[in-house]
């Protein structure tokens, strides 16, 4: 499977936790990944790494925010 995931570089103030927010999806093909990852990346969103995995685990892309 195709994963990408999105890690904020800082806590949510509002959280009450120390943790970081993510978010992941996980995909069956390459082309569903391309689309989420345009969708995913298309507005910039303050202090966010955004990174591409292919099925094998290795990184595709990255982008930080």
């Amino acid at each position: 499977m195709w994963t990408l995931r999105g890690q904020f570089n800082r806590p949510n103030a509002e959280g009450g936790t120390a943790e970081l927010e993510w978010s992941a999806v996980m995909v069956d093909t390459e082309e569903e990944a391309e689309t989420w990852w345009n969708t995913r990346t298309a507005q910039p969103h303050r202090g966010r790494v955004s990174t591409m995995f292919n099925p094998e685990g290795q990184v595709m892309r990255v982008k930080f925010d």
